[in-house]
């Protein structure tokens, strides 16, 4: 069954169109190899000359986490070189093929090929252990770039990866402790551990297959560099606040970067003219990318203005914005029949987590517990004289 829901997964990752096309294919041919080695466990219940091949599946598993790691970079980071890292577990697992063929074609080899084994074995879970760092790295690499790029992280792709992340380290420590038993001649042990992996990779592979079919949106992505033709090309500035963009040089070559903007308060005061006045930040999809070519100026020195003179991400910088609008509107008498989710979204917020986590931060309590002071502090209305 395991095997055979890997299978479908991958065909339906395959044949599935869209931006990520490149990034599902990885991820196919991920759970390609993985029901794959998943038929190797039930090697006993085959043919012994079909068992006999199946010695030879071990060197493909060495194709899985380059598979997995390009499946998380073409995801997060579109376009980015995942090329190496392929060609780098194609050529172990060609090594590795190698040896069991040559151990393989020895009179006697069956002890070669026992340490053969051992060592590809050895190999694979270090490969692991340097993906799984790899991936890691790239995970908070693309958490840090959208905060400096968004105004509401996509953490729904975030959180998809680091839940794949943590289901495979955890599932590695029980293939771990099998490996290690088998290496101790621990054969009860290894028994024991067999189908515990199973029914662990059974549970895995049906909940993959949920998210699949429930969460299709996850497998879509929005990558953190991700520009449209709108955003692509400068815009006049918005006319109804004067802007001037704040000192810098410009490139003096291609690919050399600018000089780190100089202290402007000038232009540090003018946008947050521009922030009160228009109050962009109302808009759940702003980028910084956005937000400067409304102003007029270049997503460069917009920044290094927040960076360098402000101390802050552009997620910070707009989630301020957010929650003052939203201490405002909590405040407003007028507006007490509203929920404190539809304070959340009136102020630029996608969740109620989210903003209640910015509120807490900037205003040291919760929207509940500020409202709720701001009407018992507020002024009783004035009866009427009898």
């Amino acid at each position: 069954m395991t095997a055979g829901l890997c299978l479908l997964l991958a065909l339906f990752l395959w044949v599935t169109p869209g931006p990520l096309k490149s990034a599902n294919r990885f991820l196919g041919g991920f759970l390609l190899l993985t029901g794959l080695d998943v038929i190797g466990w039930a090697s006993t219940l085959l043919p012994v000359s079909l068992r006999e091949l199946m010695m030879y599946r071990a060197p493909l598993a060495f194709l899985q986490d380059p598979l997995l790691y390009a499946y998380v970079v073409s995801l997060c980071f579109p376009g980015s070189r995942v090329r190496p890292f392929l060609l780098a577990g194609l050529a172990l697992a060609g090594t590795m093929m190698l040896a069991l063929l040559w151990t393989g074609a020895l009179s006697d080899g069956r002890a070669a090929t026992v340490s053969v084994a051992r060592i590809g074995s050895l190999l694979l879970h270090v490969q692991y252990y340097v993906y799984l760092a790899l991936m890691v790295r790239v995970l908070l690499r693309y958490r840090r770039t959208y905060r400096d790029t968004c105004s509401n992280p996509d953490s729904a792709t975030f959180g998809w990866l680091a839940t794949l992340l943590a289901v495979s380290a955890f599932a590695n420590f029980f293939v771990l402790q099998k490996t290690l038993a088998w290496w101790s001649g621990d054969i009860a042990l290894y028994r024991l551990l067999d189908p515990v992996v199973a029914s662990f990779a059974a549970v895995i592979t049906c909940a993959f297959t949920l998210t699949a079919l429930t969460r299709q949106h996850l497998f879509l992505g929005v990558p953190a560099d991700t520009e449209s033709a709108a955003d692509a090309a400068p815009a006049p500035p918005d006319p109804a606040v004067a802007v001037v963009a704040p000192q810098s040089a410009s490139l003096t070559a291609v690919g050399e970067p600018a000089p780190a903007v100089s202290t402007d308060p000038a232009a540090l005061a003018r946008l947050e003219a521009f922030m009160a006045a228009q109050e962009p930040f109302l808009d759940p999809s702003l980028t910084i990318r956005s937000l400067a070519r409304r102003l007029g100026w270049g997503q460069r020195e917009l920044s290094q203005l927040l960076n360098q003179q402000l101390g802050v991400h552009f997620f910070d910088f707009i989630n301020r914005h957010r929650v003052a609008k939203a201490a405002e509107l909590l405040r407003d008498p007028a507006l007490r029949d509203l929920t404190v989710l539809d304070i959340a979204h009136r102020a630029g917020f996608n969740t109620k987590s989210s903003f209640n986590t910015a509120f807490a931060r900037h205003q040291g309590t919760t929207p509940t517990a500020y409202r709720r002071e701001a009407d018992a502090t507020a002024s009783p209305p004035l009866r009427p004289t009898p």
